[in-house]
């Protein structure tokens, strides 16, 4: 069992519904009263299937916001037979300062900055030889993004997440300093000659320019309210014109103020949040218990 299929199975215990993994731990079997249910990963059964897919393809997710004037990051979609003169011509807009992602997945993978044409065509290359299709988008300055957890027209839980960016003592390594920012994910990270480089006094190094936890950003729970509140307004506005039920829903804020929608995930992963938030364990059996609670009625 991973961490989360064990928190599951707790919770099940506790409701007395009998938890049982198959297909090689892929999928839970959940029993109840002669009832039924099945979560696949981390993917629960409460969003209709078309719901999901446009939530979990970046770019159906753009064009579909775009379509009711939604605030979202712009999305550009290539197929293996793309127009390479129109991609440079895209690209020039924005002084290739481009990013180029797979459509479909997840925490950050597949994922890549460029900022000049060889690297720019060597990325969509490399993920066209793997994707049906890629998006291609514009580098945005993000201060933070958020992420709202929605259940039944709620956000559940609500956080932010700060990019793993150092500043320097003039005494400590940037490995110690990025200990210290996020001790859980960087103590499995063996350092490199790179990273043992000891910082000068206010000299700033960014180890990743994702903001994805399981790219060594971290959460974080107090948010302004006024702008909590823009953020919780958007992301409802997203989860009501999907008609879903159970979605996290990530929205960035970029150094110049202006919120944009980033991606919808129907499938719902917390293991990094429950390691990183000191009662990041109970907030999560919140959530997950009201889930199995709701696939059960």
């Amino acid at each position: 069992m991973n961490s989360l299929q064990k928190l599951l199975y707790d919770i099940c215990q506790n409701k007395n519904i009998n938890f049982e993994l198959v297909s090689k731990n892929w999928i839970a079997v959940l029993q109840k009263d002669n009832k039924v249910r099945y979560i696949a990963g981390y993917k629960f059964p409460l969003n209709n299937h078309a719901s999901a897919l446009v939530c979990d393809d970046k770019y159906a997710l753009y064009d579909v916001l775009k379509k009711f004037n939604i605030p979202v990051a712009e999305h550009h979609i290539l197929f293996n037979n793309y127009n390479k003169e129109e991609v440079i011509s895209y690209a020039k807009k924005y002084n290739f300062n481009i990013v180029v992602k797979s459509n479909i997945g997840t925490c950050g993978n597949n994922m890549y900055h460029t900022l000049n044409e060889k690297d720019l065509f060597k990325h969509i290359d490399e993920l066209l030889l793997k994707n049906y299709s890629i998006s291609i988008s514009p580098y945005y300055e993000i201060k933070n993004e958020y992420r709202s957890i929605i259940l039944n027209d709620k956000i559940e839980v609500f956080y932010g997440k700060e990019k793993p960016i150092v500043i320097g003592d003039g005494k400590k390594t940037i490995y110690e300093l990025l200990l210290e920012f996020n001790n859980y994910y960087f103590s499995k990270i063996k350092p490199s000659p790179k990273l043992n480089r000891v910082l000068n006094k206010d000299e700033i190094y960014e180890y990743n320019w994702q903001f994805n936890l399981s790219k060594g950003s971290r959460p974080f729970l107090e948010v302004n309210n006024t702008l909590k509140s823009n953020i919780e307004k958007l992301a409802l506005e997203v989860f009501k014109l999907l008609n879903l039920k159970f979605v996290s829903i990530d929205i960035i804020e970029l150094v110049s103020g202006e919120l944009l929608v980033l991606e919808a995930n129907s499938g719902v992963m917390m293991e990094n949040f429950i390691e990183l938030i000191p009662n990041g364990k109970e907030i999560a059996t919140s959530l997950y218990s009201k889930v199995i609670d709701e696939m059960f009625k």
